[in-house]
Parts: structure tokens; C-alpha cells; sequence
């Protein structure tokens, strides 16, 4: 691949703290903000003559920086353009990967389309949403992907990428895993479906719902979404006023002979705690249950706890999500992460994964 000189604006020595959410990490040897795929290929070329690394960025809202920053190129991929095909009761959206993704979900439900309407608020860019297969209130984005485009910096080519080729599960696509920092996601195609919205609903929502008087009949796709956001809203911290990367931990999936034990030890976990709509997990199809990686926190003191060492804390409404109160390194988010980890491992024999991802310098 040859580098030839176009208008990306090449930075150095940039501070990564704006880069995340949590407002930590040191700086970047080099960055740059493209919104093209002619900028990418550019960007690349760069590296490519100066033997750099390189880490792609979106909004920051699942990224950590190290205190030591990257030594390397970081890409932030401003790539906007949406594109509408309808067909009858269907239509075809290809989005550019640096689309605010809330605003995506917007734009589908004011089409009528209930398909991704659950994944209102979730902060990220479009380009984000297919690595770590968000989902919410049993909504994932890969149910609605038709394929995603990338550069393949194997190959040094574009390519389109089919949904069974993405190999999604929970929280995690080949973007993620098998084939990490290999492609670089230019624009996601999706497709909406026209239908109707029916329960049964998460029993958040359902709540929601009933506290409205809304009956089944009378929900619509906008009725969904505005249902989410107020839960969200109440639930967690908005990244733009508080400094956090939303869900730290992922829900942890056990054997249900595993989950059995647990129950034997530990049998509140078949209990609803307060303030919650349902006992702390849900039976899955393939027989595996998912446990709220929350309620484990709070089961081992870190309910609304504020760390005075570190400056961080968990948030009040929702013992999942880490804030940054007064940290000021990586290292103080990594020492209060090791303890509630730690924690819960003593106390339930199980390791929660964090769900962000920590950039190596």
C-alpha cells in the first residue's frame, strides 16, 4: 500500500483523555480523524511508512487508554453517511461506522421500525456496535445486520463481511476475539422489518408500561423506545456529565449445574431484590444461565461505593456501571476494578470479565 499526500491532518503528542469516556489514559504519538475510506487508506499509508501501530477509536464510550498512552497511531473514525433502500415492509439502511448510533435507532423508529428500538442510548458509534454485538431487553444488533464493510489489513483490500461471517454471540463478533485489530469497519448494512410490537417485554419495560396504563395493543416502536430511554435514563449515568464507560462487566454465562451450586450456597440468588423486577438471572436456550454481574457486586459490598485511594466509584442506580469521580490514572480504575473483582471471586467462585477494552500502550 502506498502512501501519497491528500488532507489528513496528522497530530502528535495528543492527549487520549477526550478519547474515552472515562477520561483517562496518557497520550498518542500520532493522531488523526479521517471521514473517508480515501482518509483511511491515507492513514494507513502513514503508519505503514513509519512502522506504527495502530488503534481505531470511535467516541471513546468502551475504550480505556493507559496511563503510558500508545505509542502509535490512533484513528478516529469520523466516516457519517446514511443511506435508505426501501422494499414493501422492509428497508435497508447502510450507515457510515462514525454515526452516532442513538441517533440511528432514532431514525428507524420515525420510519415505523421497532427492530433496534430496545438499543436506544446506548452510547457508541455505529462502527462499535457490530464488535461488541450490543444488545438490550432482548434486542441484539446482529439480528438486524445484513453485513458490515471493512478494510482488512491482511489483505490491504475493502471487503463485505455477512452476518454468519461476523460469527456473533453474547457480546462478542471475530471483531473482538478471533480476529481483533485485524478489520477496520467503514460502514454497517442493516435491515429493518415492519412489524408490530408485542409482548412479552423485559420486565423493566413491562413495568414501565404498566405504570403508563399503556395495554399491549397501543405500544408502537416510539412508544418502545421512549420506554428504554426513561429506564436508562434513571438507571445510568449520562458519559457526557459523568465519566464512565457504561457496563464494566459483562454478565457472567454459567453451566446451569454450576448455577445449581450457587443456589445451594448462596439461595438469595433465587430471590427478587429490591428495586428489581426479577431474581438476579435468566435461563438461556442452550440450558447456560446469565447472571446480573450487578447483583454480584452489590453482593460483596460495592453498592454505591465511593473508593477514596482510587477517586472511583460504582454508580447509585446501577452497581455495574464504574465511574470516575477523581481518578486520575488507569491505574487507579485498574486497583478499584481488581478489588471487586477479587471480591467476587472470593465470595461465588466466579471471574467477571470487564467489558471495555484496555488499550496496550
Amino acid at each position: 500500500m502506498r502512501y501519497t499526500e491528500v488532507m489528513i491532518q496528522v497530530q502528535e503528542n495528543v492527549s487520549l483523555v477526550q478519547y474515552s469516556t472515562m477520561r483517562l489514559g496518557g497520550s498518542a504519538r500520532y493522531l488523526v480523524e479521517i471521514s473517508s475510506e480515501e482518509e483511511l487508506v491515507e492513514a494507513l499509508g502513514f503508519a505503514s511508512e513509519k512502522y506504527l501501530k495502530i488503534h481505531v477509536v470511535g467516541s471513546g464510550s468502551n475504550t480505556i487508554f493507559q496511563d503510558d498512552g500508545f505509542d502509535g497511531l490512533v484513528i478516529v473514525n469520523r466516516i457519517l453517511g446514511v443511506t435508505e433502500e426501501s422494499h414493501d415492509d422492509t428497508t435497508v439502511l447502510t450507515v457510515g461506522a462514525g454515526e452516532n448510533w442513538d441517533d440511528i435507532v432514532d431514525r428507524s423508529v420515525s420510519l415505523g421500525f421497532s427492530d433496534i428500538a430496545a438499543l436506544s442510548m446506548i452510547p457508541g458509534t455505529v462502527g462499535a456496535a457490530p464488535v461488541q454485538n450490543i444488545g438490550a431487553y432482548g434486542q441484539l444488533i446482529s439480528d438486524s445486520i445484513i453485513s458490515v464493510r471493512a478494510y482488512d489489513t491482511n489483505t490491504d483490500e475493502f471487503c463485505e463481511i455477512s452476518k454468519e461471517a461476523c460469527e456473533f454471540s453474547y457480546r462478542r463478533s471475530r471483531f473482538n476475539s478471533t480476529d481483533k485489530g485485524r478489520f477496520i469497519i467503514t460502514s454497517v448494512k442493516m435491515q429493518l422489518c415492519r412489524k408490530s410490537v408485542k409482548p412479552p417485554f423485559y420486565a423493566d419495560i413491562e413495568k414501565y408500561f404498566t405504570s403508563k396504563n399503556i395495554v399491549a395493543e397501543n405500544i408502537n416502536p416510539q412508544g418502545l423506545r421512549t420506554a428504554v430511554i426513561h429506564i436508562r435514563s434513571v438507571k445510568l449515568p449520562d458519559p457526557s456529565v459523568v465519566s464512565n464507560c457504561g457496563s464494566f462487566f459483562k454478565n457472567p454465562v454459567i453451566t446451569n449445574g454450576h448455577f445449581q451450586d450457587l443456589k445451594q450456597k448462596h439461595p438469595e440468588i433465587s430471590c427478587t431484590p429490591d428495586g428489581w423486577s426479577q431474581p438476579p438471572y435468566w435461563n438461556l436456550p442452550d440450558k447456560t444461565v446469565k447472571l446480573a454481574a450487578g447483583w454480584l457486586v452489590e453482593q460483596v459490598g460495592f453498592k454505591d461505593y465511593h473508593d477514596a485511594k482510587t477517586g472511583m466509584a460504582t454508580w447509585k442506580n446501577q452497581s455495574l456501571v464504574l465511574i470516575n469521580e477523581s481518578a486520575k490514572t488507569t491505574v487507579d480504575l485498574t486497583a478499584f476494578k481488581e478489588k471487586i473483582v477479587s471480591s467476587v471471586y472470593e465470595k461465588f467462585g466466579i471471574t467477571l470479565k470487564q467489558e471495555p477494552e484496555l488499550v496496550a500502550a
